[in-house]
């Protein structure tokens, strides 16, 4: 059997029990909460924090009332769709669009444990868990350290190990998994499965690689946010690069997106669960070339993910203001068009005046790429 690193696994119940402790433990941990937090939720938190033995009781006692309250907040709705695909004695690898660093999972989730499904483990950049605080809460909420950066032959076994690691999660029937379909988030809107990812995943059976596509119960999910709490802050990011390609964030720009994404104004949250992936690959033939099989599987993923996204008038508004026309009466009414406007234009204007042209070009694109990406699946 193969020793697991320790970045991978789950928490043992008595290491979710010291770990909350620790986090509790942190002045800058709790004197933050009570500062972000309504004061009876806090309360609640510091109060039900003891009873917390497992990952399991993490989420019912602490996570599940924070995205109640993220829900009451800033959620207009948050609805999903397919669940009737997800059977309980299953275990899935779920593979998402990428919006935002810590609510995708988080609703994914949340929508599972409220359907009496078991929860997912959650893949997670080691970037996000640079500070001891961060890295408790990611750990303590069943996620795992995917690592970022290092020189290629420990790159290589990284992968390795991770594809290991989830191969053996899976087809051991001990959880399902949720990893985004590229690293970080699709900034501008255009969710596409990287087929790094894919080659990933093939690390552990390179051999038998259909047949080991087909274990890993491959089922995608589409993340829909009317408004993306962070489009300001990715739109940002790309000018910062536009003027300086060595630009990088920090981790504190990461955790700045983190609570905005927590706070900012969401609308209506949309969680389509797909169907599994295995059936469409088990009727292609045994030696198909590994290329074209991968380039398949990110094919089925991404249309999947653009025909599930849930429109809302906002996408329809900004690719039709890209394309110079107005439809009112379509997708949209005057009411639609003009609110919309009035939160394009109050973004935008938070920009500096040379910069607005090429802000808004970037920020429209944020919600006409997923329109554009479900007409070209149509089509396809």
């Amino acid at each position: 059997m193969r020793s697991t690193p320790p970045e991978l696994g789950l928490y043992s119940d008595q290491e979710v029990v010291d770990g909350v402790k620790e986090l509790f433990d942190f002045e800058a941990f709790t004197k933050g909460m009570i500062n972000f937090l309504p004061k009876d939720l806090s309360a609640y938190m510091l109060d039900n924090k003891d009873a917390v033995k497992s990952s399991h009781d993490f989420q019912k006692l602490l996570i599940r009332p924070l995205l109640t309250f993220v829900k009451k907040t800033s959620i207009n709705t948050l609805e999903a769709s397919g669940l009737e695909n997800i059977k309980k004695d299953n275990c899935h690898l779920f593979i998402s669009n990428h919006r935002d660093i810590g609510l995708d999972s988080a609703f994914l989730n949340l929508m599972l444990f409220d359907n009496g499904l078991n929860t997912s483990q959650i893949a997670i950049g080691d970037n996000l868990m640079k500070h001891r605080i961060a890295e408790l809460i990611f750990r303590i909420n069943k996620s795992f350290a995917v690592k970022r950066s290092g020189g290629p032959r420990e790159l290589y076994k990284a992968s390795m190990d991770l594809s290991n690691y989830i191969t053996e999660t899976i087809i051991n029937n001990k959880d399902s998994v949720w990893i985004a379909q590229r690293e970080g988030r699709a900034k501008d809107g255009n969710d596409e499965t990287q087929i790094g990812l894919l080659k990933m995943l093939s690390l552990s059976n390179p051999r038998h690689l259909k047949q080991h596509l087909i274990s890993l119960n491959i089922t995608p999910v589409a993340m829909s946010y009317e408004y993306d709490p962070c489009d300001y802050l990715k739109t940002k990011e790309y000018l910062d690069k536009s003027k300086n390609p060595a630009f990088k964030k920090s981790f504190e720009d990461d955790m700045q997106s983190i609570l905005q994404g927590i706070k900012g104004e969401k609308g209506n949250v949309f969680v389509a669960f797909g169907n599994s992936i295995s059936n469409k690959l088990q009727s292609l033939p045994e030696d198909i070339n590994s290329k074209t099989l991968l380039n398949l599987v990110g094919k089925l993923i991404d249309d999947q993910i653009h025909l599930a996204y849930k429109m809302n008038p906002i996408n329809y508004i900004a690719n039709d203001i890209l394309n110079d026309s107005v439809n009112i009466g379509d997708q949209y009414s005057t009411e639609d068009y003009n609110t919309t406007m009035s939160y394009f234009n109050s973004q935008i204007h938070k920009f500096e005046v040379s910069d607005r042209a090429e802000a808004k070009k970037y920020l429209l694109g944020i919600y006409a790429n997923p329109l554009k990406n479900r007409i070209k699946a149509k089509q396809s």
